[in-house]
C-alpha cells in the first residue's frame, strides 16, 4: 500500500495528465509537451519536440501549427537564430503534410491537411536545429537562455516536459541554473521545476497546467570557453541576389554609356533672346523631357494657341442648385488663314480639342480627352526623332529595359532577381538621348529660361519686343516659372501694367477678376487630371523571465 501511495502521488506530481482527464472539450489541448535539446559546441541546438495533443469529438479540427522565432531579441542587438527543419511526423516516423509560412521574424509550421478532419488524441513530433543560440557578451560567463516552451500557445499545455543534455564539460558543479514561468516578462515560481539528471543533463518541468500565454524559460550560466561562436556558413545562394545586381549594373551603365548618354556641351550658357528654332512649347518641353510628354505641356500649349489667336477662353460660374464653380469656355476661333502658324503637335491638339464642335468647357477635358493623350505623346516623340533631336536607338534601348525589369521584378524568384529588375528598371528611364544637334538646342533652351529668369537686367531687349509677355508666356509655363515670368514683367513694366493688361484672347465681362497665375493654376489643375486619366485608358507587407532568451514562440490548434 505505501509503494501504491508513493506511485499515486508520483503520478499526480509528475503526469497530471495521466491521472485525469477533460470531462468537456472546447478545443484543442495538449495533454502531453515533451521536449529534448541537445546543446552542441558550436553553439547550436538539436531539439525534437513530442507533442500529444487532444480535440475529441470536435468538428472541423485538421491539426496543429507551431510558430517559432527566428530571431532573439536583446536590449542591445538583434541576434539571427536560423532554423533548419528536420522532420515533422507521428511517433511512428510517418510524415504529416504541412506547410512552411516564413517572414523576416517567425517561421510557422502549419501541420495538418485542409481536405481532412481529425479527433481524439494525435501525436506530433517536430524534429528542428537552431543555429546561433548560446550567448558570450558576459565577460565572467557564458549562457544558454532559451524560452524552451513559448508564451503564445493559444492552447492549455497540462503536462511540459525538458530534458537538456549539455557537452560534459557543462554539468551541475559549475553551472547556475534559473527557471522561469508565467506569462510573458513574468515568474510564477510555483509553475515549474527542475533537477539535475546525470551529471550533464538537466529537466525542466511545469507544477500545474500551463494557460495560454504561460512559458517556461530556463538559463544556464556556465564557464567560458566551452562553446564556439557562431560562425555563418557561406551560402552562395545568399550573395547571388548581391552578384547579380552588380553584375547588373555594370552591364546596364555600360548600355547607357553607349546608347542613352547625352552628349556633353561644354560651353557656358549665354542668355537667349528669342525662342530657339522657333519651337513651340510642346516641341521644346518634349526635347528637354527627352521626349516624354508631361501634363503642363498641354497646358502651355491651349495657351499658345490662345496667343496666336485661334482660340478665345472665357471665364465663367457654373451653379448647380446652391454651389457654384468656377469654369473655362473655350472658343474655336476661325483661323484657317494662319494655320501654317502652327506646327503638326499644335495643330493635332487643337482638332482633339475641339473635334466637331466650336466651343467647349475646360472640365468636360477631363471625361474624352485622357484618349488623344497618348497619341499626341506617340506623335511629339515621331517628331523629335524625325528632327534628329532624340535618338531612336535610346528610345527603344527604354522599351526594353522597361519590359525586362517589369517581368524581372515580378518574377516569382524576386528575392534572387529583384534587385536587378529594379536596377533595369531605373535605367529605362535614362536611356533616351538627345542626338548632338538636340544637346546644341537644349543648351539654347537652356539659355532662354536664363533670359525669362534674369529678365530685369535686359530692358533694352523687352523694350525692342512687341506683346512680349504673352508670347513667353507658355514657355514660362513649360519652364515651371509662371508667377516668376509675372514677377518679371511687373519689375520692367510697372505693376500698373499688370493691373491694365488685357489679353485679346480673354473675353469676360468682369475682366478684374483675370488673374494670370491662378488661370494657369486651373489649366493645369485640368491638366493633371487629363494625365491621371491617361494612365487608365489601356486594354492592354537572476534577471530573467518567462518569455525572455530566444526560442520560444507558440503555437494552437486549427
Amino acid at each position: 500500500m505505501k509503494k501504491l501511495f508513493l506511485l499515486i502521488l508520483f503520478s499526480l506530481f509528475f503526469f497530471p495528465s495521466l491521472v485525469f482527464s477533460r470531462d468537456v472539450i472546447s478545443d484543442w489541448y495538449i495533454k502531453d509537451f515533451y521536449v529534448e535539446i541537445t546543446v552542441n559546441k558550436d553553439s547550436s541546438l538539436l531539439i525534437t519536440e513530442n507533442i500529444i495533443a487532444d480535440c475529441g469529438d470536435l468538428p472541423n479540427k485538421h491539426g496543429i501549427f507551431r510558430i517559432i522565432p527566428i530571431k532573439a531579441i536583446t536590449p542591445n542587438k538583434t541576434i539571427s537564430t536560423p532554423i533548419k527543419l528536420i522532420s515533422i511526423t507521428d511517433f511512428n516516423g510517418i510524415s504529416y503534410k504541412y506547410s512552411t509560412i516564413e517572414d523576416d521574424n517567425t517561421i510557422t509550421w502549419k501541420i495538418g491537411d485542409a481536405n481532412k478532419t481529425v479527433n481524439g488524441v494525435n501525436n506530433y513530433r517536430i524534429i528542428y536545429k537552431i543555429e546561433n543560440v548560446i550567448r558570450f557578451d558576459n565577460q565572467e560567463f557564458d549562457e544558454f537562455y532559451w524560452n524552451i516552451l513559448g508564451n503564445f500557445w493559444e492552447i492549455d499545455v497540462e503536462n511540459f516536459r525538458a530534458k537538456i543534455n549539455f557537452p560534459e564539460k557543462v554539468n551541475r558543479d559549475n553551472t547556475s541554473i534559473n527557471a522561469y514561468a508565467g506569462i510573458f516578462g513574468q515568474n510564477t515560481i510555483d509553475l515549474t521545476g527542475y533537477r539535475w539528471n546525470l551529471n550533464n543533463i538537466l529537466e525542466i518541468f511545469n507544477a500545474q497546467t500551463l494557460k495560454p500565454g504561460q512559458g517556461i524559460t530556463v538559463s544556464a550560466t556556465f564557464p567560458k570557453n566551452i562553446f564556439s561562436p557562431y560562425k555563418p556558413k557561406f551560402n552562395f545562394f545568399v550573395l547571388l541576389p548581391f552578384i547579380l545586381s552588380v553584375i547588373t549594373l555594370i552591364v546596364c551603365y555600360l548600355i547607357w554609356n553607349k546608347f542613352g548618354k547625352d552628349p556633353k556641351i561644354k560651353k557656358t550658357i549665354v542668355p537667349e533672346f528669342e525662342i530657339p528654332e522657333n519651337l513651340s512649347p510642346v516641341q521644346m518641353g518634349a526635347l528637354m523631357n527627352f521626349g516624354k510628354l508631361k501634363n503642363n505641356f498641354i497646358s502651355a500649349t491651349i495657351i499658345n494657341l490662345a496667343v496666336k489667336g485661334f482660340i478665345a477662353i472665357e471665364e465663367i460660374t457654373s451653379k448647380n442648385l446652391f454651389l457654384s464653380a468656377k469654369d473655362f469656355k473655350i472658343k474655336k476661333i476661325k483661323s484657317d488663314a494662319k494655320i501654317n502658324n502652327l506646327d503638326k503637335i499644335e495643330l493635332m491638339v487643337l482638332n482633339e480639342l475641339f473635334e466637331d464642335k466650336n466651343e467647349i468647357l475646360l472640365s468636360s477635358l477631363k471625361n474624352r480627352f485622357y484618349k488623344s493623350v497618348s497619341e499626341i505623346a506617340k506623335v511629339v516623340k515621331d517628331d523629335l526623332i524625325e528632327k534628329d533631336l532624340i535618338g531612336k536607338k535610346g528610345l527603344s534601348m527604354q522599351i526594353a529595359f522597361l519590359i525586362i525589369g517589369l517581368i524581372t521584378i515580378f518574377t516569382p524568384l524576386f528575392f534572387i532577381f529583384g534587385i536587378s529588375g529594379i536596377i533595369i528598371f531605373i535605367f529605362s528611364f535614362l536611356m533616351p538621348k538627345r542626338t548632338i544637334k538636340g544637346a546644341e538646342l537644349n543648351w539654347r533652351i537652356k539659355g532662354f529660361k536664363l533670359y525669362m529668369e534674369t529678365a530685369e537686367k535686359y530692358r533694352q531687349q523687352f523694350n525692342e519686343k512687341e506683346n512680349i509677355f504673352e508670347k513667353f508666356l507658355p514657355y514660362a509655363m513649360i519652364f515651371g516659372i509662371t508667377k516668376l515670368w509675372v514677377q518679371k514683367i511687373e519689375k520692367i513694366y510697372g505693376k500698373e501694367y499688370i493691373n491694365n493688361y488685357h489679353p485679346m484672347w480673354f473675353v469676360g465681362p468682369n475682366f478684374a477678376s483675370f488673374n494670370i497665375s491662378n488661370f494657369t493654376s486651373n489649366i493645369e489643375n485640368i491638366s493633371n487630371k487629363i494625365s491621371s486619366s491617361a494612365g487608365t485608358y489601356s486594354g492592354s507587407g537572476g534577471g530573467g523571465f518567462s518569455g525572455g532568451g530566444g526560442g520560444g514562440g507558440g503555437g494552437g490548434g486549427w
